[in-house]
């Protein structure tokens, strides 16, 4: 059969362009997994204290301020949209144009936008940024509060303790407080027995096991305060039926009067069926230890108050009244409140610990290993370098035949 000689040369030059793209993707491929490889391993290294419990004669109590004379409870509802909202359906809502208000008035927060910041403004003027930090495929994600800047650095695939507590403390550096997500389905009772630095925790669920990831920070000297979140999805909230709010006792609604009683714990949470959301106000009145004693003062009547303590103990519940008492024992480390109502609706109380000094702060167990770091570091360097040797004699021989 005769041969083509025109269709020789365009058939040799249409395969080496075949193999010139497939070496292309081939090499982009394995410089994408080198570097996601080498950013996992340069990593840093901590060495972390063991963890001690709540001690001293001092009681903590967030809510020792309270006076109906100077309260103001300002209510808001934080919104969480889905991820798989945010990745289907265009929820980046970067609001380049308009601040939202902050008001004395239940009021939605939605920061559903990851890696963007949302800005609320106060009467005088004053910006409160907000924004959620995570975009792996892991459930990682952090709520960071009075953010100055947005922290890009995630590790997306995978993360344990050292690469959560890097995370945390980056976050630090740039936000003045940072919320760790749903801890019960993204860290183990390892992570949060030994991680440091966050200063709330933000729960989209009350369930049992949610609830026992505070339980277990808590049992651990870890002063963390609980916030509420709703979760929406396609413009509906998913939260069982449940609409979640949080009620801060400020004097004014500056972003520095707001982060300061989410830190110090001056404010509660609620969680109330949806079909209430317009009833009847349910009121935290006064929360104050005196002589050893808590007392709880709320409005309407409640169905329930249970004190809950060290390891998540139910140390006393009361039922049917709008005063009740509990005095602190000797071996309570923390003491924290849930007050049902009638309604179905259940306060959160921020808890009540023991300190040792008046300004005691939260305790910190990590600190940086620059020696572990800078050896493993240096190891790891040595392996790549021997690793891309072997890649390049095999790539030399292979071309040669």
């Amino acid at each position: 059969m005769p041969i083509n000689p025109i269709a020789m040369p365009h058939s040799q030059n249409q395969f080496s362009w075949t193999k010139f793209l497939s070496r292309f993707i081939g090499i982009s491929l394995l410089l994408i997994m080198g570097f996601i490889l080498v950013f996992y391993l340069s990593a840093p290294f901590y060495t972390f204290k063991q963890p001690e419990q709540f001690t001293g004669k001092l009681i903590y109590n967030p809510y020792s301020h309270i006076s109906n004379k100077i309260q103001k409870d300002f209510s808001f509802q934080m919104n969480a949209h889905h991820f798989a909202d945010v990745l289907l359906n265009g929820k980046f809502r970067i609001n380049l144009k308009h601040n939202d208000s902050i008001v004395y008035a239940p009021q939605s927060m939605d920061v559903s936008n990851f890696q963007f910041i949302r800005q609320f403004i106060d009467s005088r003027g004053d910006f409160l940024n907000i924004y959620r930090h995570g975009y792996g495929i892991t459930n990682d994600q952090q709520l960071c509060i009075g953010a100055r800047k947005v922290v890009w650095t995630d590790y997306p695939f995978f993360q344990n303790l050292r690469h959560k507590q890097d995370i945390i403390d980056r976050l630090l550096r740039s936000s003045r407080l940072v919320a760790l997500s749903d801890p019960s389905i993204s860290y183990s009772e390892k992570e949060l027995k030994y991680l440091s630095g966050y200063q709330l925790m933000e729960f989209t669920n009350v369930q049992e096991e949610s609830v026992n990831s505070w339980d277990l920070a808590l049992s651990n000297g870890h002063r963390v305060n609980l916030m509420l979140s709703n979760i929406e999805f396609k413009g509906l909230i998913i939260n069982e039926l449940m609409l979640h709010s949080n009620h801060l006792f400020t004097k004014t609604d500056s972003p520095d009067a707001v982060i300061q009683a989410l830190d110090q714990g001056s404010f509660f949470s609620l969680t109330r069926p949806a079909t209430l959301e317009n009833s009847i106000t349910i009121r935290l009145k006064s929360a104050s230890v005196e002589r050893d004693t808590f007392f709880v003062l709320v409005e309407p009547l409640a169905a329930s108050f249970r004190f809950i303590g060290q390891d998540g103990k139910l140390l006393q519940k009361t039922d049917s009244t709008d005063l009740a008492a509990y005095p602190i024992q000797d071996s309570d480390s923390y003491v924290r409140t849930e007050i049902t109502f009638y309604d179905g609706s259940v306060i959160f109380l921020n808890p009540l610990s023991r300190q040792k000094d008046p300004e005691q702060e939260r305790q910190k167990l990590y600190t940086f290993n620059a020696t572990h770091t800078a050896l493993m570091r240096g190891v790891y360097i040595v392996l790549i370098m021997l690793l891309l040797q072997i890649i390049y004699r095999w790539q030399v021989k292979k071309i040669r035949k």
